[in-house]
């Protein structure tokens, strides 16, 4: 696991940008385990040439017109694996890389759903997969760090034009919805009922909508939005990088009053910077919808006192959402 002093923990409340929050992570079924990154196809074909599924999957990504600048890749061993090799130990070993985004470049619906598992017990990132079956949808239904994708069109990774297309832009700027003008992947053809049976699943498809090809919604497998989920990650990774980066840079925070008032800046800083990319919501006085709140470091445990350990701070914020769909109502007045 990565060293760090700061950990911050998220709960999803439900009322009545950091480096490689866009970067993708290719897992690949092989003979041994081995990490690296990529930052040109051309570097990529070296280890895995133009007719391999990984070469494919990282040239969709990379053909998006806000492709990342870098393309990880991890291998796992497929056949009679020692410990420490399955697909689930390598994604743990390499958690803590700067990818944010991981595919399987070739999968079995065990794999797949093994990958949405593991990922999910982190709540942190993303898996993406991409299935050509309806009914393997409803498999991933209980993790919301997991996209799917339904596309049964031969040949073309939709999971990959989509990330590579939408997860690099700023993070809370966008919808997942609507996206358009993918390189490499083709619309489906399908009826209203089999879409809505889709989206009720938890999946997402790329079909033509007023003669515009995109993506049909941007939901995670619980039926919630990728979005709301990829800002929570932006608050939790630049607070903890914030915090961490306040310890290096003081010579010390002193476990007083100044000390506790430095972390609290810190902290209204970092939701203030959600807010201006538009992960935070606005409230009635045109505000950022969020609350910082700091105790006293004396208001902590004996123990934490001890160890000069500050647990006294606690936010909470409103996720800023989007206008998916419109319903409108007009009247005519006739001449008679």
């Amino acid at each position: 696991m990565a060293l760090k002093d700061v950990n911050v923990v998220i709960d999803v409340l439900h009322p009545a940008a950091v480096i490689g929050l866009g970067r993708p992570l290719i897992l690949v079924g092989g003979t041994e385990v081995k990490y690296a990154e990529y930052k040109t196809l051309e570097a990529l074909a070296k280890d895995f040439d133009s007719s391999t599924a990984t070469y494919k999957l990282a040239e969709t990504i990379l053909a998006q017109a806000n492709k990342p600048k870098v393309v990880c890749v991890a291998s796992y061993v497929k056949e009679t694996p020692a410990v420490g090799q399955t697909l689930g130990d390598v994604v743990e070993q390499y958690f803590d890389k700067s990818w944010h985004f991981a595919f399987l470049a070739e999968s079995t619906a065990a794999e797949r759903l093994a990958l949405s598992n593991k990922v999910e017990l982190h709540d942190f990132k993303f898996a993406v997969v991409q299935v050509t079956e309806e009914a393997e949808i409803s498999a991933f239904k209980n993790n919301v760090h997991t996209i799917v994708y339904f596309h049964p069109n031969e040949g073309e990774r939709l999971d990959g034009a989509v990330i590579g297309e939408a997860a690099n832009l700023t993070v809370g700027s966008i919808t997942w919805k609507f996206r358009h003008g993918l390189k490499g992947v083709t619309p489906i053809e399908i009826s209203s009922a089999e879409l809505d049976a889709i989206h009720e699943a938890g999946g997402n498809a790329y079909v033509v909508k007023a003669g515009v090809a995109q993506t049909s919604e941007g939901l995670v497998a619980t039926g919630e939005y990728i979005d709301f989920y990829h800002g929570r990650d932006w608050i939790k990774a630049n607070m903890e990088t914030n915090l961490q980066t306040m310890f290096t840079n003081n010579d010390k925070v002193p476990s007083n009053g100044n000390g506790v008032s430095l972390v609290g800046a810190i902290a209204t800083s970092t939701l203030t910077t959600a807010g201006q990319q538009g992960i935070v919501d606005i409230n009635d006085e045109d505000q950022f919808a969020f609350n910082v709140y700091t105790e006293p470091f004396t208001a902590g445990s004996s123990e934490d006192i001890a160890k000069r350990v500050y647990s006294g701070l606690t936010f909470d914020y409103k996720a800023q959402g989007a206008i998916h769909k419109i319903n409108v109502k007009g009247s005519v007045m006739s001449n008679i």
